[in-house]
C-alpha cells in the first residue's frame, strides 16, 4: 500500500473516534477560524476545504459565514461521510471524497476562499500543490491553512533520541521555510502544549484521530524499545509541543 493508502486507510479507521480524541485539532479550527474570519471575504463567498475531517473548521467557521457556499473534501470517504452526517447536505453544500493534492476539480472552478486546518502536513509535494490549488483562487480570493511546523512532537523525538533511537514521527517544515515557498505568503506560528496522562495515552490519542502513520522508511521500534521510550517520555512529564503554522496566500495578479 502506497503512504498516501495508508493514510485514507488510517482516517478513515478513525472517523468514528476522531471527535473524542481531537482535543487540539479543535483548538487549532477555533484559532484558524478566527483569522479567516478577519480576512476582506465577500459577504457570500464560495468555499472549498481541504482536508475536512469531521467538520471541526467548519464547526467553527460557518457561524462567521453564514451564507457561504462550502465545498467539503477529504482524502478519506468515511470522513467525508461524517461531515455529512454531522452538517447535512442542502443547495449550498456539496461534499466530495478527493486527494488534495491531485483534485477532481474543473479547470475554471474558482474559490474566494480555499482552507485547510491540519490536513497539509500530509502532503507529498506541498509546495507545488497548495500553489497549484491557488490557482483556483477567485480574485482577491484567500488561501488559508494550518499545519504542523518543525518542533512539533519534539518532546517525543527526545524521549528517543535520548535512547539512540529515531522517531518514526514524520518531519515537519520551520515556518521560514513554509513562507518560502510561496510568494506573497503570510505565516504565523504559535505553540500548543498538551500533557499526556502516560505514554500509551499520547499514542492512543494520535491513532484516534489516524495520525499513527509513520514517515516513509521509519521501521517500527520493538515492542522492548517502545516501552523504552514511553517510561523516558512520560519521565519528561508526558508532554508533548504542536507547533501550529497557520498560512495566508492571496490570490496571485
Amino acid at each position: 500500500m502506497t503512504r498516501k493508502g495508508q493514510v485514507r486507510a488510517a482516517f478513515g479507521q478513525a472517523a468514528a473516534t476522531y471527535d473524542q480524541h481531537a482535543a487540539v485539532q479543535r483548538q487549532v479550527a477555533e484559532r484558524l477560524a478566527g483569522r479567516i474570519a478577519a480576512l476582506p471575504l465577500p459577504a457570500a463567498p464560495r468555499v472549498l476545504e481541504i482536508g475536512c475531517g469531521t467538520g471541526l473548521l467548519h464547526a467553527a467557521l460557518a457561524p462567521r459565514l453564514r451564507a457561504a457556499e462550502w465545498v467539503f473534501t477529504d482524502l478519506s470517504p468515511a470522513m467525508v461521510a461524517a461531515a455529512r452526517d454531522r452538517f447535512g447536505a442542502d443547495a449550498r453544500t456539496a461534499f466530495v471524497a478527493m486527494d488534495g493534492e491531485q483534485p477532481c476539480l474543473h479547470p475554471d472552478a474558482r474559490f474566494d476562499l480555499i482552507c485547510s486546518s491540519l490536513s497539509f502536513q500530509w502532503f507529498e509535494r506541498l509546495g507545488e500543490s497548495v500553489a497549484a490549488l491557488r490557482r483556483h483562487l477567485a480574485p482577491h480570493g484567500w488561501l488559508a491553512f494550518s499545519t504542523m511546523a518543525a518542533e512539533s512532537f519534539h518532546e517525543w523525538r527526545q524521549a528517543h533520541r535520548d535512547l539512540g533511537l529515531e522517531a518514526a514521527t514524520p518531519r515537519y517544515p520551520a515556518p521560514a521555510a513554509l513562507a518560502a515557498l510561496w510568494p506573497g505568503a503570510r505565516v504565523e506560528e504559535e505553540p500548543m502544549v498538551q500533557t499526556y496522562a502516560s505514554g500509551r495515552d499520547f499514542l492512543r490519542q494520535l491513532k484516534g484521530i489516524g495520525a499513527q502513520v509513520p514517515a516513509p522508511g521509519r521501521p517500527p521500534l520493538t515492542a522492548g524499545q517502545l516501552a523504552r521510550v514511553m517510561r523516558r517520555f512520560e519521565a519528561q512529564g508526558a508532554r508533548s509541543t504542536y507547533h501550529i503554522a497557520y498560512g495566508f496566500l492571496p490570490a496571485e495578479g
